[in-house]
């Protein structure tokens, strides 16, 4: 028991630093990319917060398994720096009770770890989505500032926007000015508001123009035309706020109960999350075996190395199940069964035996 606790203790506190380093890592970047966003004008500041917390928790789901792969490797690796491992080893301690120490660790976590990628993951997507496709009806998403103009387009295919200010509610623009010119006809609008909106039939998007004046060249009797409105309606190009795919927002029960072959890519490849939390916790512990006078840090590129072909070939499985070419029944699960086997192959290369 004295030895469980020490093992486990171990890799808990290995496993936390590790994860806690990727989640700043994961974190940062993640706000650097929305305050890029933010700052030319893709992205409303106020939903910056909402949108950083969502795709942080996205993301720092899909690191566990590799920030337990890692962190294990350096705390078995330490164990072997110190030479614990060879008294260890040398007092009769075996592979099973490493593995004992290590699956009460990890047992639990892959069960935290299931609840979050099966449950609570979609409903994350959810509110993610709903946070973007806000962002896409909201006037900064097509890059148009309160008090700022605002250019697009060249030479004779162009238009330039104005609005003094925007409501509190940052949809309806007032005092509204636009434009455009195309080809050698140009157009000059000004209303007392604008409404930016998504056409739910053909998802495009327009500007709603309410009580104004338009003004127009008049190429047949030449000058100026002034034409007064009551609504006006203009389709103008906007900047896109890339979302995720939609199967991913989907409920798991509601996957299962629709077999399509996209639903079962995206469910293998849920659970392969899951899964791959214990799988990499197996062979990890032979993979950090360090020889005498051989370097700590030795084997994490090894370790990251073998993570990442196994992460891609995870994607390579899932986009072949999506397009049919890979058998349902053969899905994900050899590249699990593979990896498997290969730490079952080095515990027996220095260990002498299975566990």
């Amino acid at each position: 028991m004295i030895l469980n606790r020490y093992l486990t203790k171990e890799v808990f506190l290995s496993f936390g630093a590790t994860l806690l380093v990727l989640a700043l890592i994961v974190v940062g970047n993640t706000f650097v990319r929305l305050l890029a966003s933010a700052s030319s004008g893709n992205l409303p500041v106020d939903l910056l917060g909402s949108l950083l917390l969502f795709g942080s928790i996205k993301n720092l789901i899909r690191l566990v398994p590799v920030a337990l792969l890692i962190g294990m490797m350096l705390a078995f690796s330490r164990l072997y720096r110190d030479s614990e491992m060879t008294a260890l080893r040398a007092s009769g301690v075996a592979p099973r009770h490493f593995y004992r120490a290590i699956f009460t660790l990890v047992i639990p976590l892959s069960l935290v770890l299931g609840v979050m990628v099966l449950y609570a993951a979609p409903r994350l997507e959810i509110h993610n989505q709903e946070l973007r496709r806000e962002v896409q009806q909201r006037p900064e998403a097509a890059g148009i500032p309160a008090g700022e103009f605002v250019s697009a387009g060249r030479n004779n295919n162009s238009y330039t926007i104005l609005a003094e200010h925007i409501d509190p509610t940052q949809t309806t623009m007032e005092r509204f000015f636009i434009r455009v010119r195309d080809g050698k006809n140009e157009i000059l609008i000004w209303a007392r508001s604008a409404i930016l909106f998504i056409d739910s039939v053909n998802a495009e998007r327009f500007l709603q123009i309410l009580d104004g004046y338009r003004y127009e060249n008049d190429p047949v009797r030449g000058g100026l035309s002034i034409i007064r409105f009551g609504e006006h309606g203009i389709r103008i190009p906007l900047r896109s706020f890339t979302g995720g795919s939609d199967i991913e927002s989907v409920d798991t029960l509601d996957l299962l109960r629709t077999p399509t072959p996209e639903s079962l890519a995206e469910l293998q490849w849920r659970f392969s999350i899951v899964l791959s939390a214990p799988v990499l916790a197996f062979l990890a512990f032979p993979l950090s075996y360090t020889a005498p006078r051989q370097g700590r840090y030795s084997r994490i590129a090894l370790g990251i190395l073998i993570y990442g072909l196994y992460a891609n070939l995870l994607a390579t499985a899932r986009g072949m199940i999506e397009k049919g070419d890979l058998p349902l029944w053969l899905g994900m699960w050899w590249i699990h069964l593979a990896l498997i086997a290969l730490g079952f192959w080095l515990l027996r290369r220095y260990y002498g035996k299975p566990v």
